[in-house]
């Protein structure tokens, strides 16, 4: 939808429910993208929160580098962290409905 077409004057009910229309596609592509983005966020977060703190480092340079990559590698520590974050983004996404 263009900005140009929201300065427009709305004159008659057709003009009226056009814009109604076109309001609800862009709110569903809106949702659509948001929880595509949601989504990408649960699958990714640990990803890139490891990423963010530690770089990406093909191999440990320290002993206690070492210890948080095991730390890390952990399935169930992992799960934690997943969990975390999706109750998280569902507090997120319900704050926003």
């Amino acid at each position: 939808m263009n900005i140009d077409v929201m300065k427009k004057p709305i004159k008659n009910i057709h003009a009226l429910n056009k814009r109604i229309s076109d309001l609800k596609v862009k709110q569903l592509m809106l949702e659509n993208k948001m929880d595509h983005n949601f989504q990408h966020l649960r699958e990714n977060a640990l990803g890139m929160g490891l990423h963010s703190v530690f770089g990406k480092r093909t191999r440990a340079s320290s002993f206690w580098a070492e210890i948080v990559t095991h730390i890390m590698e952990s399935e169930k520590l992992q799960q934690a962290v997943k969990n975390f974050i999706n109750k998280v983004t569902d507090k997120i996404g319900d704050a926003l409905k």
